[in-house]
């Protein structure tokens, strides 16, 4: 049960929302079909879904009167048509490694083809990596930049970071509980003329996702947050959005999902009408 409470422009979240989600050990179980697909790798070793991440995700979606279903990767890997069941299929931030792992050949086209014939495709964090053609990857300042060529290629484009000008990765937060390190809140300015019903200016978790660079002007992108402040970062794009094919994606480095201070991880109204908007954008509903 998630128990959401209203404080301001503040939507607390209680313990019970802190306690992971159990899944199950088995890696397949019939799919009914939903709004929404949330990909879900918990049960695989070495998988890269955050679990508490997809909690947020999915007490966002049952917010705003979404229907999903979680989809493994031997259930994607194996979907012979992915628009017959969903309308939008969600990466949520974990890590993009454990993505690459088990999402197959087929299953690469499987959602490639699904966004192609009109489905939409959000990626937060890890989601927004793994949907990029490559990854520039800098823990530090004193690091050195590892290049990583990802299969997916839904964004022609570079998802580059750490931004360490935000938090570098593996510095601590402080915290024992929660989040205890790689994790910062930082500030976005939002394209409002794209999202008129979202705050010019988001308080929001950065949890060392990208930012991003096209390698051409192929793709018509539209970039709909930049991240403020910090030498490196600053105006950089921190959220882009593009069709690609009959569909569309919205690709975000920050976390609209869940918010975090105080070494607690709770709900903010203002960005889940973010993550609402990109939903909407997405899937015409």
């Amino acid at each position: 049960m998630l128990f959401l409470k209203a404080a301001g422009r503040r939507l607390v979240l209680f313990s019970a929302v802190l306690l992971l989600v159990t899944f199950s050990t088995a890696k397949a179980w019939p799919l009914s079909g939903a709004d929404v697909a949330i990909y879900n790798d918990t049960a695989y070793q070495y998988g890269g879904a955050w679990p508490q991440g997809l909690t947020a995700i999915k007490a966002a979606l049952s917010y705003y009167g979404y229907t999903y279903e979680d989809i493994t990767p031997d259930q994607l890997n194996a979907a012979a048509n992915l628009n017959s069941l969903y309308r939008m299929i969600i990466f949520g931030g974990g890590w993009a490694g454990g993505y690459n792992t088990y999402v197959s050949t087929q299953g690469f086209n499987n959602i490639r083809s699904f966004v192609n014939n009109g489905g939409g495709y959000l990626g937060i964090c890890a989601g927004a990596y793994f949907a990029a053609s490559a990854t520039l990857w800098r823990e530090q300042v004193q690091s050195y930049t590892n290049y990583y060529d990802y299969p997916l290629k839904l964004f022609n484009g570079y998802g580059i970071g750490t931004i360490f000008e935000i938090i570098g990765w593996n510095v601590p937060t402080g915290c024992s509980t929660a989040i205890t390190q790689s994790a910062a809140m930082t500030t976005v300015s939002i394209d409002t003329s794209v999202f008129p019903d979202v705050s010019p200016t988001l308080n929001i978790l950065y949890f060392g996702g990208p930012f991003f660079v096209p390698f051409d002007s192929s793709q018509n992108i539209t970039v709909v947050g930049r991240y403020k402040g910090g030498a490196g970062s600053n105006s950089q794009p921190a959220m882009i959005m593009f069709n690609y094919g009959g569909g569309k994606v919205f690709l975000t480095g920050p976390h609209p999902e869940v918010s975090f201070n105080n070494c607690s991880l709770w709900y903010d109204s203002s960005t889940w009408q973010l993550f609402h908007s990109a939903v909407k954008k997405l899937i015409g509903k």
